[in-house]
């Protein structure tokens, strides 16, 4: 019984062997690379991998490979050295995909090399064709690129389909030519933002120092910078802009400071001139290891770090701000230039051209054209000649635009809320600042708007208003007016006629003034000695008849006056008749005679005086 049943067993077991067999698939395979590495989460590896055309069929075709595969955090470390945010920025700071080509074939070595058969010290020539140290101690394998950076095997023995994968913990590097970095990439790296600024608000500038063949560029720092807007008195380099005039001159200030050629520090001599970018000079010189700069006004600047290469030239950096001669305008260059014609045309007649020249600092507020047009309007004048008449003559014209011009230099940017300024007329002026702009109110409580602020002049700035500020301006009587014209008989006259309280409470009038020598005419036409003789001859009534024939109770100048003849009423009730032909005004009095105006236009407070060469007669 025992027999059969041994039998049996035995072909249960074969049967049961059978079925086995006929399960059995033969060895399970390993993963190829890429399985292995998305198996351990090497994802950057993999992305790295594929973003080279053929490189994964490359190492998956080789016959036996070692991989030194990095971590995705190593691929972050990696990004964050070269200060790239993913991978394609990297393959560009690499230079290409040719040289992360390279980068990827160092972590590939052309054997199995397990761990367990390192030597102490091994060397292998990679798939890049450069050698790649590994060292193996107990209980550790490290790998050392060409730049000797060390990376650790963190997982070993990681057995791929045609070789072995060991994860590391740095992303290696061969030997291979970086590109360098251009002017903007070295001035972001070495920190100097202030002076990226300045580039970028030229502009243009950017791209012209990018596409320049050769260039070698005094790098001032933002310490530097800072420096140059406290001297400024700018806050910000906004403010430093507006203070040296503009963008045009912040660009030949960045000029200054770019050589059209490269010189490292080791190309230099003792001494070297060199010509920049802004057409100016600059002296660079060298005493051992130590390189200075000196610009056109003298001052020195120390380079701070030499010889950062960059592509189209070297950078090196510097203490301090240089300046060219940056040739500021005048005042008047910049009323030219803003097209303030009649400015100009005031300034001349004023004579004040050269006291505004020489001023060692100015800020003038400067009225449009369209301002003087107002001017013109509200002073019911034609044109300049007419409004300087109307105000009381040049003296007066000086002290009007006086008052335009504060004897110190403030930019809008060095405004407080409100400001009181005296002025070159000695009056104060009134300038508001805020959010909606920079206003100025005149002694009248007149406000002028600011329409272009801050345009800097040789020796301050100025802003353009929109209006013709007026400060008090003190017009003579009609006696103050009479004795600076020296007509001393005639205010005789007046005093024994008792009129001078009459003309001094007219709301409005013309005189025409009789010179001394008319009234000397006047006695000898009547055979007399002097004045008093006249009145008594005449009587006091018929005296004071004429004087007031002398008077129109209406202002009228001489360019109010129509083309011809007029006839006016006159204070006497008599018509006086005026005649205008061109610039020249007489007037005709009762008896026919015929006299001149020989100084028109002498305003006074309530009015204008003319003043004659003779005396006019009405009828008596």
């Amino acid at each position: 019984m025992i027999k059969p049943f041994k039998y049996l067993l035995m072909g249960s077991l074969f049967f049961s062997i059978l079925s086995c067999s006929e399960d059995y698939q033969g060895p399970i395979p390993f993963p190829t690379l890429i399985e292995a590495a998305n198996e351990a989460g090497l994802t950057t590896l993999v992305a790295g991998v594929r973003a080279i055309p053929g490189l994964e069929a490359t190492l998956q075709d080789q016959d036996a490979i070692t991989v030194f595969a990095p971590t995705n955090d190593a691929f972050a470390n990696a990004l964050q050295a070269f200060g790239a945010t993913d991978l394609n920025e990297l393959v560009v700071k690499l230079g290409g995909a040719e040289n992360l080509q390279t980068v990827l074939g160092f972590h590939v070595v052309p054997a199995v090399a397990f761990a367990r058969n390192l030597n102490e010290e091994n060397i292998f020539t990679t798939l890049a064709g450069q050698q790649l140290r590994v060292r193996s101690t107990p209980g550790s394998v490290t790998v050392i690129d060409a730049a000797g950076n060390v990376a650790n095997v963190i997982q070993a023995d990681v057995q791929i389909e045609n070789g072995v994968v060991h994860v590391i913990d740095r992303v290696l590097l061969p030997s291979i030519e970086l590109p360098k970095p251009n002017l903007v990439e070295a001035a972001t790296e070495v920190g100097l933002t202030t002076l990226l600024a300045a580039v970028t608000a030229v502009d243009g500038l950017p791209s012209a120092l990018l596409s320049a063949p050769a260039i070698t560029v005094f790098a001032p720092t933002n310490e530097a910078f800072a420096a140059a807007l406290e001297v400024f008195g700018a806050a910000d380099l906004n403010e430093l802009v507006i203070k040296i005039g503009g963008a045009a001159n912040l660009e030949k200030v960045l000029g200054f400071h770019v050589v059209p050629a490269v010189a490292f520090s080791g190309d230099l001599a003792a001494t070297n001139t060199f010509t920049t970018l802004s057409g100016q000079e600059i002296v660079v010189e060298k005493s051992g290891n130590a390189v200075s700069v000196r610009d056109q006004l003298g001052r020195v600047a120390q380079v701070v770090a030499a010889d950062v290469e960059i592509a189209n030239g070297v950078v090196h950096v510097i203490n301090g701000v240089m300046l060219p001669d940056l040739m500021l305008p005048t005042i008047v260059e910049a009323a030219q230039a803003a097209e303030l014609t009649v400015l100009l045309d005031a300034v001349t007649a004023a004579d004040l051209g050269g006291a505004l020249l020489n001023a060692d600092a100015i800020t003038v507020f400067a009225p449009s054209n369209e301002a003087f047009a107002a001017a013109l309007e509200a002073f019911d004048a034609a044109n300049l000649n007419q409004l300087v008449a109307r105000i009381g003559g040049i003296e007066n014209l000086q002290t009007v635009l006086g008052f335009h011009v504060v004897p110190a230099v403030a930019f809008s940017t060095d405004l407080a809320a409100t400001n009181t300024f005296t002025t070159l007329a000695g009056q104060e002026l009134t300038v508001t600042a805020g959010s909606s702009g920079v206003t100025v109110t005149d002694a009248l409580g007149n406000t002028a708007n600011v329409v272009t602020a801050d345009v800097a002049i040789e020796n301050g700035v100025v802003h353009v208003i929109d209006g013709v500020l007026l400060p008090e301006l003190t017009l003579p009587n009609v006696v103050e007016a009479a004795q600076a014209a020296n007509l001393t008989i005639l205010l005789d006259a007046v005093t024994a006629a008792d009129l001078g309280g009459t003309l001094l409470g007219q709301e409005a009038m013309t005189v025409f003034a009789p010179t001394n020598q008319a009234f000397a005419d006047l006695l000898d036409k009547f055979s007399l000695g002097s004045l008093t003789e006249l009145i008594n001859t005449l009587g006091a009534e018929a005296v004071t008849k004429v004087l007031a024939f002398h008077v129109v109770p209406a202002t009228a100048f001489s360019f109010d006056l129509a083309e011809g003849v007029q006839e006016v009423p006159t204070l006497s009730g008599e018509m006086l008749t005026v005649t205008r032909t061109g610039a020249n005004v007489t007037v005709t009095d009762k008896a026919g005679n015929t006299f001149n105006v020989v100084a028109a236009d002498v305003a006074i407070q309530n009015g204008v005086v003319h003043v004659i060469d003779g005396v006019l007669l009405p009828t008596l």
